[in-house]
């Protein structure tokens, strides 16, 4: 990757790296999401800033450095990019001929409202998160607070994982501040329904390892309720053992469930 793009735009670079299809309109906010930061202000009011393709500005590197060009301008609304060959490879099943392109990411503090969001709907899909619907009390405010706490601590973080432009899933890496424990840290994992059997869950679990093994973290640890068959299988693909069992540790609709605790050795 070259080293003259602007770091805000590398996001953008790994998505149109990793994309297949032969054209791609994203919406400015999807831009935005894969970015993690908003557009500039050009951006929106003139069509010249999308069709640069010479310096001393190197944004538009992050789509032609893959192949990109951009074919239609909607200002404020949408960008079309198109490439003349379609990008090969052998690991993309031909039963897919459209699979999204996706990169995962830390959060960032302008993410904050779309990460509620993006909870709030993983709540309505799924009995299998900790917290019921009505105890949801995070804002956007107390997120970004913790942001920027979490990043003096260099051990807690959320990935987030961008398909197309949307939010399609997380994980929460959350290290322990004593200096006993800081090589250790919880992991919880959430992809919204439209988004799982797509390797999604898979590829967040390699990307939280690999950002745990740069920060020193060497134990990972999960907590499973017991019939979620589809986490526990995850989890057992990807190496994590079962340490225990927490008898009746959740309370769900007045029936008792008990709860797998799962480690993982980097």
């Amino acid at each position: 990757m070259t080293k003259k793009m602007e770091k805000k735009y590398i996001p953008l670079a790994n998505y149109f790296e990793v994309a297949l299809q032969q054209e791609i309109t994203l919406s400015f906010s999807e831009l935005e999401n894969i970015m993690g930061q908003a557009l500039p202000n050009a951006a929106y009011l003139n069509r010249s800033w999308w069709k640069k393709t010479k310096p001393p500005l190197s944004h538009y590197l992050s789509w032609t450095n893959a192949g990109y060009y951009v074919i239609d301008v909607k200002l404020g609304t949408s960008i079309t990019f198109s490439r003349t060959q379609m990008k090969t490879t052998s690991n993309i099943s031909t039963n897919d001929d459209n699979p999204p392109a996706y990169i995962i990411r830390a959060i960032e503090a302008s993410d904050a409202r779309s990460f509620i969001h993006l909870q709030e709907e993983i709540f309505q899909q799924t009995d299998f998160m900790y917290n019921m619907e009505n105890e949801l009390d995070l804002t956007v405010q107390q997120l970004r607070k913790d942001l920027v706490y979490w990043k003096q601590l260099k051990n807690r973080t959320i990935l987030c994982c961008i398909a197309n432009g949307t939010f399609a899933g997380y994980a929460v890496i959350h290290g322990y501040k004593h200096s006993k424990a800081k090589h250790v840290a919880t992991v919880h994992l959430a992809v919204k329904e439209e988004h799982q059997r797509q390797g999604f869950g898979s590829a967040l679990m390699e990307a939280v390892e690999r950002w745990s093994i740069q920060r020193d973290i060497s134990r990972l640890e999960a907590s499973v309720m017991e019939h979620n068959d589809r986490a526990l299988n995850l989890f057992e693909k990807l190496g994590f053992q079962q340490e225990g069992i927490r008898q009746n540790a959740i309370k769900f609709n007045d029936a008792f469930i008990n709860e797998y605790s799962l480690s993982k050795i980097l």
